[in-house]
């Protein structure tokens, strides 16, 4: 709940409008965030659980090192019944599978990546945060349609890696 003393700004309220369009378009029930002085709990319908776990003491502006930091290891994620490996969404956040509306997508099925490779943006309160392959192989499947939102996690494509050498 927002305390009277602490007066928000247009952006701030903005702001939090795209986190509670957000959770709403997910499959999360509740949303707890805690910064500075500003605690946000928003939940869907429902009652929010009596007690709460308490909020993260240290929450880190969106930046592309935090980002790929969190981000789950391509080999987490292996598929064992195809031998593909998941490509993941590091955020919560729209997918974008172009550098810019009209542009050509960075891959398509069959395309080759390598680890380093961009295979779409994911973009989060007007940041956009390439999402890179890390992994070197063939695309087998996209899994999200472009400007779908996506959770942390989500997977995005699949990807056969190439034999090790």
């Amino acid at each position: 709940m927002i305390k009277p003393d602490i007066p928000l700004s247009d952006d701030e309220v903005r702001q939090i409008g795209r986190i509670i369009t957000a959770l709403d378009a997910s499959t999360f029930d509740y949303l707890q965030l805690e910064l500075g002085a500003l605690k946000l709990t928003i939940g869907k319908g429902g009652l929010l659980p009596p007690a709460l776990p308490a909020a993260p003491t240290a929450v880190a502006a969106p930046s592309v090192a935090p980002i790929a930091a969190a981000t789950p290891a391509a080999s987490d994620h292996a598929l064992p019944e195809d031998g593909t490996v998941a490509i993941v969404a590091p955020m919560i956040g729209h997918f974008y599978s172009q550098p810019e509306p009209g542009a050509a997508a960075y891959v398509g099925v069959g395309s080759e990546v390598t680890a380093e490779s961009t295979v779409g943006l994911v973009e989060s309160m007007k940041m956009f945060n390439a999402v890179h392959a890390g992994v070197n192989g063939v695309i087998t499947r996209i899994c999200v349609e472009d400007a779908a939102l996506v959770e942390y996690g989500q997977t995005l494509f699949h990807v056969r890696p190439h034999p090790s050498a």
